[in-house]
Order: C-alpha cells, then structure tokens, then sequence
C-alpha cells in the first residue's frame, strides 16, 4: 500500500479497482471481492449463525459446514471464541467433532511456532520411494485435466477461494500421487487462492498428505469421490478414471504396497 488511506466513504463496487492498483503485483488474475464479505462484523455474523445443525455430515460435499475458517485466518475471529461460541450451541457427538476440528488447527499453529520455516520443506523423509517433480503442470494450474471432478475442485479453488475440506484432501492426493508433483507446489496454488490459506493449516496439510507429517500417505479411491460427492461427478464421467479401482490396487499402484 502507498500509505493513502482509502476514503471513508468508499463504495465497495469501487473497492476491487482502488486495491487493485495498490496491490498490483502481489495478485494475480483480476481484482475482485471475494464471495464471503470480510471484517469483524461479518464475520460475528457468521459466527452467530451458524448452530452446527447437521455437522455429523461435514465430510460429505453438501454437509453443514461452518466456513469461519477464512475469519479465523485473518484474526477477525479467535480459536477460543469460535470454540465457547459451539460449546453454547451445539450438542453431543458435533460439538466434540467440531471442538477436536478446532484443536487441530490449534496444534498447527502451535508446529508452526516450534518449526518456524521448516514447516516449509518435509518434516519427514515421506513413507514411500516418492519422486516427485518440482513444478504444477499447466493443466492443473488452468484447470484443464480432463478429469471432471479434479477441473471442478480447480474452478472452486480458483472462483470461490474456498474448497471444502474432502476436495482438498483429494487434489491433494491427486496431485502429489497421481502426477509426481512435490507437494510444495500444491501449497503454493493453495497460498494463491485460498482466503483461508494460513501456512500452518496449509503447509502441515499437505505434509499430512504426502506423509511427511504422518505415518502413511492419504489417498482415495473412485468410490470415496463418489460417496462423498453424492454423485456429483462419477455417474456421469466418460473420462478415464485413474481413480478406479479398489484401494488394495491403488496403494500397489502408486506406493509399490509400501503405503
């Protein structure tokens, strides 16, 4: 920023153009709000609107998730308020569910802290022969795979600056397991895009994937996809699928069985 302050009275449709120039290249792609408005007051609004009805569905696309995430990312929101907030609202299995969600990202934060930039490179040697290439391909950075469920996961990244947790997970797996790509990459497109993209969340993520910051790599088979998108995309594909096949096959596939 130039150190102008921006007009008080500034209307947000002209908030895009005015940042835009001020920022200009530190983002890429065209200046624009994002589809969740930011700030404090936003942000308690959401806050106080979300009940936690219906998370015991949270791993299926379409379940009740709270998307505070981005709030809590740039501190217009803290872990232990969004934490009493579920505590007064919510009941039973969801709220420990979603209390244990919270202590993740706690736990994060806090590897981050005792790692410092090292969270950055593998914590771990990764728990399979991996050779992974340095680069994102151009297909995947266009969002041009071919591969209908991996293209809709991009143009949500790249649209919405939001993905919900199971997408990630699987462009995750795609990416560092199916196409050779180190991670590093991935957290880079996620740094990118997403407007929840903190680095502990982001990077410790990723490693959790790739299995340099747990005891075996994640990945998923068709049926998973399937499962957790309500069909969204696998009735209807024609594309070749690598994702099909059961899981015995696909860990000796794409980690020699050593998974």
């Amino acid at each position: 920023m130039t150190g102008t302050p921006l007009p008080a009275d500034l209307p947000d449709d002209r908030l895009p153009d005015v940042l835009g120039k001020a920022l200009a290249g530190l983002y890429t792609g065209p200046a624009r709000l994002p589809a969740r408005p930011g700030g404090r007051t936003e942000a308690l609004a959401a806050l106080h609107a979300w009940t936690g009805a219906g998370y015991a569905n949270r791993n299926f696309l379409h379940g009740n998730v709270s998307r505070l995430s981005m709030y809590l990312r740039h501190g217009m929101l803290g872990l232990r308020e969004v934490a009493a907030h579920a505590r007064s609202v919510m009941r039973g299995r969801e709220r420990d569910e979603f209390l244990r969600q919270l202590a993740w990202a706690e736990f994060y934060r806090l590897v981050l802290r005792q790692e410092g930039a090292r969270v950055l490179g593998n914590l771990e040697d990764p728990k399979y022969p991996a050779r992974w290439t340095p680069d994102l391909p151009d297909d995947v950075r266009t969002g041009a795979t071919g591969l209908p469920c991996v293209d809709a996961w991009l143009r949500h990244l790249m649209r919405d600056g939001w993905m919900h947790n199971h997408e990630r997970l699987w462009f995750a797996a795609y990416l560092v397991h199916w196409r050779g790509v180190h991670w590093r990459a991935g957290y880079a497109l996620f740094r990118e895009h997403l407007l929840d993209g903190d680095i502990a969340n982001n990077a410790l993520s990723w490693q959790w994937v790739a299995s340099t910051f747990s005891n075996k790599p994640y990945f998923m088979n068709r049926d998973n996809i399937d499962r957790y998108s309500s069909g969204r995309w696998c009735g209807t594909c024609t594309a070749e699928c690598p994702f099909r096949a059961p899981y015995e096959t696909l860990e000796g596939q794409l980690f020699g069985g050593r998974a």
